[in-house]
């Protein structure tokens, strides 16, 4: 069964209400606004530099060709992102990790990079990565001021979209290779152990843990 990452997002919506109690109801900062992409453009070129990287590795034709495509469009919303930095009056063009804990996770999944690891690739994109930024990207636009914020929920919309469309098919292709009870074994066993990895580092902007966001961006 897929999960799709609802309680880091919906106690993301409930921390942003209570930071804000004082504003208009369900609304981010510009600052923490941009806080948060920053958040989402570090896991979005994480997974377009590995995915990238995979491309070689891959010898399912049909998944070599589908990679290829996502990662173009991964690094589309890596430059919209990193633009709408420079709008909120931050530093444009900056990934920023929320903490050590996600920048572990997305070491984890970079890892996978044996000819027969496609599956545990599959896998963490399309059932743990995308669908926790899914989750997010909605739960941020829902908590958006609709005054100032239209750029960023047009952005963000327009990013859950495209996720949507990927999550639907990557799964299709993983559901062609799990063939075997074992080949469905291992992908729940990963799954769940990248799961626990992700629930330790608070989701992609780690909002309930107080540690300073490392600057690095990674191996990749």
């Amino acid at each position: 069964m897929i999960r799709d990452g609802g309680t880091e997002a919906k106690a993301f919506i409930m921390a942003s209400q209570d930071l804000h109690a004082h504003a208009l109801d369900g609304v981010h900062s510009v600052r923490q606004s941009a806080r948060f992409i920053m958040n989402y453009r570090y896991a979005e070129e994480r997974m377009m530099r590995m995915m990238a990287g995979w491309i070689a590795l891959t010898p399912e034709l049909p998944v070599k060709l589908e990679i290829a495509r996502q990662v173009y469009e991964c690094a589309l919303h890596v430059d919209a992102l990193g633009k709408r930095l420079a709008e909120l009056r931050s530093q444009g063009q900056v990934s920023r990790a929320a903490n050590e804990a996600f920048v572990a996770l997305m070491n984890e999944i970079e890892d996978k990079e044996q000819w027969e690891d496609t599956i545990e690739r599959l896998v963490a994109i399309y059932r743990v990565i995308k669908p926790h930024l899914l989750s997010h990207y909605k739960a941020h636009a829902a908590a958006a001021n609709q005054v100032y914020e239209p750029p960023t929920l047009r952005m963000l919309e327009h990013l859950a979209g495209d996720e949507q469309r990927h999550i639907d098919r990557g799964l299709a292709l993983l559901d062609g290779l799990l063939d075997t009870p074992e080949k469905h074994r291992r992908a729940a066993l990963w799954q769940s152990h990248l799961e626990e990895m992700l629930a330790a580092a608070g989701g992609v902007t780690g909002f309930h843990q107080q540690e300073p966001a490392p600057e690095r961006l990674g191996r990749s």
